[in-house]
């Protein structure tokens, strides 16, 4: 056998740039084992785990079924023990379930989390998350990165000779290229040929789709599209293509982060679904991480109990809901008596100047005590003063409100 042959491989695993050396974790339900790989050497995974899934079988449909939700995943956070409750053990992960497929497709639920734990390690005893053994999660934990690391949960992993995993690689990267050629050069046609006929992509049918993009090739001259740090996952029947792209026109730039969602419908691969996180015109950079760091100091002191920190992040005017920043802290004093623990996950954070001195925050926010639980979306309106920027408002949106996933 050449260089290119050689053990079976999942063949969830079909492709990663070079530029994306990382490390994937593949979950088995059907086995309650998970599997650490290279990204840049799947012949052999690094470490398998044992861990623990839902109770019940099949893939997570709805709130509280105590099903483990199946498919491509990305981990958006990371906690250490000393911010976790007991139950969460050594060190906890949440993932982006529901992702934007999974809530286009009604699938309900939400706080799936990858995490340690105290007790015995039984298999299929968890409400929809993916625990290990402390001893597993301390070790997975130094090969995940944020936001990068892709966890794919299947139910029982295919394996399949190095040769056909290198054939529908070809095969996915043809049909991407020959799509980035036909769209930045105008011919619809061939562009949406790419396209199964019932497609749909932010709120467009296929016929839909298809007039936007001649409007935008009639508009636009001198089309550039570049498309860096590739990675293609399996899961299920569909296959997800995620890369970084760059599009420039005379007249338009945009940057971001694509998701095509391919199956395969005899022979030919189509699109069935498109993603694009645009990510274009960043915020002054300073201001930016002074904001995040605002963020991430009123979290952390949430789930510390710590009043005076948690208070610090507020401008003296703060309202929100008839509340005053002095009945606020009344209500946050009265809640940390009540609860012995409280976590906070901030996830899907955005940014949105609204000018150099007044920026609107937005994010998912799950909050876990002791006694209660729910998930939501907060939004806050900070303003600089001086050179420190503070909360001046805020908005929640209650979303979920339940004792388990």
């Amino acid at each position: 056998m050449g260089p290119e042959t050689g053990k079976p491989i999942p063949d969830s695993l079909v492709y990663f740039s070079p530029q994306n050396q990382s490390h994937i974790l593949l979950v088995e339900m059907a086995h309650q084992k998970a599997y650490l790989y290279d990204t840049q050497n799947l012949d052999n995974p690094l470490a398998v785990y044992p861990c623990s899934t839902g109770e019940n079988e099949g893939p997570k449909t709805q709130r509280n079924d105590k099903r483990t939700p199946e498919g491509v995943y990305f981990i958006t956070n990371s906690f250490e023990r000393e911010d976790l409750a007991p139950i969460y053990g050594d060190r906890a992960f949440p993932l982006d379930y529901p992702n934007v497929r999974d809530r286009k497709l009604g699938r309900k639920g939400y706080g799936i989390w990858i995490h340690g734990t105290n007790e015995v390690l039984k298999p299929r005893d968890t409400n929809g998350c993916i625990v290990f053994t402390n001893e597993g999660i301390r070790d997975l934990a130094g090969y995940i990165s944020k936001t990068h690391t892709p966890v794919i949960i299947t139910q029982e992993i295919n394996f399949v000779e190095k040769e056909q995993l290198l054939r529908e690689r070809a095969q996915i990267k043809s049909l991407i290229d020959d799509w980035t050629h036909a769209w930045k050069g105008g011919q619809i046609d061939r562009y949406m040929s790419f396209y199964t006929e019932d497609f749909t992509g932010q709120g467009k049918t296929s016929l839909q789709w298809r007039a936007y993009k001649k409007r935008l090739s009639e508009h636009y001259d001198a089309v550039e599209i570049t498309i860096d740090n590739l990675q293609i996952l399996r899961e299920g029947g569909i296959t997800l293509a995620k890369f970084d792209q760059t599009y420039r026109a005379d007249r338009f730039h945009s940057f971001g982060e694509k998701r095509l969602y391919l199956q395969q419908r005899s022979p030919e691969w189509k699109i069935v679904d498109e993603f694009f996180k645009r990510k274009d015109r960043p915020p002054p950079q300073e201001d930016l991480a002074a904001i995040k760091q605002v963020i991430s100091t009123w979290q952390q002191a949430w789930q510390r109990k710590d009043l005076t920190g948690y208070m610090a992040c507020y401008t003296d005017d703060f309202t929100a809901g008839g509340l005053t920043k002095k009945t606020l802290e009344q209500h946050k004093r009265s809640l940390n008596k009540r609860y012995t623990t409280i976590t906070v996950t901030v996830t899907n954070l955005t940014v949105e100047f609204l000018s150099n001195r007044e920026a609107l925050v937005s994010f998912d926010q799950d909050y876990r005590s002791d006694q209660y639980h729910d998930w939501g979306r907060k939004s806050m309106h900070l303003v600089k003063q001086d050179r420190t920027w503070k909360i001046r408002g805020e908005t929640w949106l209650l979303a979920a409100q339940a004792n388990g996933n």
